[in-house]
């Protein structure tokens, strides 16, 4: 009832507008002669009343919402009047033979148009200034005056309840001084400490969707004020299609940090080796393994089956992917690759068309104190897994290896390049695309230097970091697992992929950036200790070997996987090393296990100095 007596509002105000500009033009044109004039022409009060009408409802203009008047209901507005005052003059011509003079066509049209599209802007006005959200204290500032900076400056103009804009930071020159919405471009980047300052800056959001990481660190740092908040609007990789809005503004996040650059999938591909087939994920409860599993069931695979010896791990990833997928064919599978029996049992049984090969022990110091465990889980049960693949005829076996296994100095490390070498030794004498995928550290998985670093921060500090230069590759779960699906479909046997990690990130700086976007000051609110190499760790981490690096890497294409031409493999030998490993590691004698992984990797330098 409420939104009728609105409509009809509207629709009276309008009418007398429409008429009133009708009357006033003859006042206009004939100046005292006009009740003569107006008199003779008086049915056109109700010709301009239906045709109003009849166009408004042909618009769906009492269908707008006015407090929120914008551009395109302005344009609306303008074809509602002139189609109005066009048609009528138009009939008035042809069906009566009468003409009117230009001055009273144009003052109809110009006196309507003016008083309806005014009558919406003043209750817009009206609106804003009694609206029930009460314009918050908070201060913002917005770095980036382009496109979103001006998406955003609009919205928050319109919506008092997120605070008060006072305006704009950008590195163009040419742009400082600039007025942008009636708020001004106060300096660069390099001010915006001082801008803060002196103009109580509570929020400073980032509207630049392009920005990379060292553009985002780089402005983190500028900012000393801890009680500065600072958000940012999301990134190109995540926007797609969609547009910049207030509602997807949110708080800038490690991922923010890297230099990465947006992945572009090719759907066909995936699609063509997932869609409708029974697809195996191991170690599923994992970080990489679960992510893996929720990116799969977007290709509609005929089942899904995720193994995983962690029963707490499968109970909620189970809980989630049944949350999100109710009609997939989910198979949980509580299983140790290690288990040679179980895994040919379920490969014999449910004939998986496609595995991706998550499981792995991947903490470094810990496998410097277990090199037995190293063996058992990265090699032999890999080992198991390559055969019951080769053996059942599975398609495609995807493998998700480490840059530690480039001249490695830990076990772990190590126990990944044999378990490439088990994967290239198969691709060549098997039917199965066989495929090894190499990337660096992912960021926030489970047990990774993120979430460390939070908990300590969460406990008042110090952070921990082993050292003031060493580096890491990073890149985002997502990003990782999207990779790794798509090196299935690439349809390149015997090859091991390394994925494109943009450049290194030194650990220290991430502990820094992680401290700011904590509201806290590194040094001051949270100490940073540095505490030396672990056993097993090394400064820098590579994505290639030399002799790799000396070789013309394989295009695989797609833009951010390259194939890195391995060395060939002695299957003869392979198999020997790898029985015996198998018997030094049952025996638990983990300075032999060594050695011999010595004698199989020589670019293997174990840093095990340190060990008890």
């Amino acid at each position: 009832m409420k939104n009728y007596f609105r409509k009809l509002f509207w629709i009276c105000v309008d009418l007398f507008f429409v008429n009133f500009a009708w009357a006033f033009s003859f006042v206009l044109r004939f100046g005292r002669d006009w009740r003569e004039n107006l008199y003779q022409y008086r049915i056109a009060f109700i010709y301009l009343s239906v045709l109003y009408i009849a166009f408004a409802l042909i618009f769906k203009l009492y269908s707008r919402i006015w407090r929120y008047i914008s551009i395109n209901d302005l344009f609306l507005i303008t074809g509602t009047v002139t189609a109005t005052v066009f048609v009528y003059i138009l009939y008035c011509n042809i069906a009566e033979g009468v003409y009117f003079p230009w001055t009273v066509k144009v003052l109809t049209w110009f006196i309507s148009l003016a008083l309806i599209a005014g009558s919406r802007l003043v209750w817009r006005l009206h609106w804003e200034r009694n609206n029930p959200f009460k314009r918050k204290e908070e201060r913002i500032l917005i770095v980036g005056a382009g496109d979103a900076g001006d998406v955003i400056c609009r919205e928050i103009e319109k919506r008092k309840d997120l605070g008060m804009l006072v305006g704009f930071v950008d590195d163009d020159i040419m742009k400082i001084g600039n007025i942008i919405r009636n708020k001004k471009v106060l300096g660069t980047v390099n001010e915006v400490n001082e801008i803060i300052s002196r103009e109580k800056i509570g929020v400073v959001i980032i509207a630049i969707p392009s920005a990379r990481g060292a553009y985002i660190r780089r402005i983190i740092r500028k900012i000393n004020n801890k009680n500065v908040k600072i958000k940012t609007v999301p990134g190109v990789y995540e926007l797609i299609n969609e547009e910049v809005e207030v509602s997807r503004i949110r708080n800038v996040e490690v991922k923010d940090l890297l230099n990465r650059d947006s992945i572009n999938l090719n759907i066909e591909e995936i699609s063509e080796y997932i869609k409708g087939k029974r697809i195996m994920v191991t170690g599923g409860a994992g970080s990489i393994g679960e992510e893996i599993s929720i990116q799969v069931c977007k290709f509609s695979p005929k089942k899904l089956m995720i193994i995983d010896h962690n029963e707490n791990g499968l109970f909620y990833t189970e809980k989630k992917i049944r949350k999100k997928y109710r009609d997939l064919n989910l198979e949980i599978m509580m299983a140790d690759i290690k288990d040679r029996k179980k895994i040919e049992d379920i490969f014999k049984n449910y004939k998986p068309e496609v595995v991706f090969h998550a499981v792995a022990h991947k903490h470094v110091p810990m496998m410097e104190y277990h090199p037995d465990e190293a063996i058992k889980n990265n090699i032999i049960g890999t080992k198991n897994l390559v055969e019951m693949a080769d053996k059942y005829k599975v398609n495609n076996f995807v493998m998700i290896s480490t840059d530690k296994a480039i001249n490695p100095t830990s076990v772990m490390g190590v126990s990944k390049q044999v378990a490439e070498m088990i994967v290239t030794m198969y691709a060549k004498k098997s039917k199965t695309h066989f495929a090894a995928v190499r990337f660096g550290n992912v960021l926030e998985s489970n047990g990774s230097v993120i979430p460390t670093f939070k908990k300590q921060i969460a406990e008042g500090g110090p952070i921990t970091v082993t050292d003031k230069e060493i580096k890491r590759y990073f890149m985002t779960v997502s990003e990782a697992s999207q990779l790794v699906i798509q090196v299935g479909g690439l349809g390149i046997k015997e090859a091991v992929f390394v994925l494109d990690m943009g450049e290194p990130v030194k650990i220290v700086d991430l502990a820094w950036n992680l401290i700011q976007l904590s509201g806290l000051i590194p040094g001051e609110d949270i100490k940073i200790e540095y505490i030396g190499l672990r056993p097993g760790e090394k400064l820098f981490e590579e994505l290639l070997s030399e002799k790799e690096k000396s070789r013309v890497l394989g295009d695989s294409g797609h833009e951010k996987i390259f194939i890195a031409e391995t060395e060939e493999v002695d299957e003869e030998k392979l198999e020997k090393d790898i029985k015996e490993l198998e018997v030094l590691a049952k025996e638990m004698d983990n300075e032999e296990v060594v050695r011999k992984l010595q004698e199989i990797v020589p670019s293997y330098r174990p840093n095990r100095g340190m060990l008890n």
